[in-house]
């Protein structure tokens, strides 16, 4: 398939990814974005449940996962790996949960608060998130033990593709800056989105972990 309209498919896809910045695509990645949505798309409401609970057996017996008093997650769309039950775990074993927040070009990680999930409003690209004038603690002042990364695609090595924003890159290159005080980054996915290669370019950073159903 023409570059060109590989990107126009991907500029449809991008309310259900997270394509939120004029970043220059990378023709390789656009194509992967486009397969792997196309897989996604192919799944079932019932796979997708029995894969996400496969993750979540996963990520909560995951030696980092257990360990971690603050972890940042995101808020998953329907083409993703379900976090809800992630996100309700967390809270239930007393640690804290921190959700991006995207406005004027750069995340941040917002604590989740008791009865934010039911408030918090959908972005333009279907992503809840906290409104722009919500107060919340902010994971760079408290510190991050864990960041369950979402992403389009990955290799078992911890190669990642994004959305196309940018921003875990940029979040997670700033937080490693000091490796002593660096949160481990595990990234949660279906088995289609789990490839043998996937490109990256020198600003992309790779994850420690990725989990997904292997069976």
């Amino acid at each position: 398939m023409k570059i060109r309209q590989s990107l126009v498919i991907t500029r449809v896809l991008s309310c259900q990814f997270r394509t939120m910045s004029r970043l220059t695509p990378n023709p390789a990645k656009v194509l992967i974005r486009e397969e792997v949505a196309a897989k996604i798309a192919a799944l079932s409401t019932e796979e997708k449940k029995r894969q996400s609970k496969v993750v979540y057996e996963k990520i909560i017996n995951h030696p980092s996962y257990k360990t971690a008093k603050n972890i940042a997650i995101f808020m998953s769309t329907d083409q993703e790996v379900d976090t809800a039950p992630i996100i309700a775990h967390i809270k239930a074993r007393g640690a804290s949960a921190f959700v991006p927040q995207y406005a004027g070009g750069k995340m941040r990680m917002l604590k989740l608060e008791p009865g934010d999930e039911a408030s918090m409003p959908l972005t333009r690209h279907g992503i809840q998130q906290h409104p722009k004038e919500q107060i919340r603690e902010d994971a760079l002042d408290s510190g991050l033990d864990l960041i369950i990364a979402p992403g389009v695609a990955f290799t078992r090595n911890g190669g990642r593709v994004g959305h196309g924003g940018g921003y875990y890159d940029k979040y997670i290159a700033h937080l490693r800056q000091n490796p002593s005080t660096a949160p481990k980054v595990v990234a949660i996915a279906f088995k289609c989105q789990v490839l043998d290669e996937v490109p990256m370019d020198q600003q992309d950073e790779k994850v420690d972990d990725v989990i997904f159903d292997e069976s």
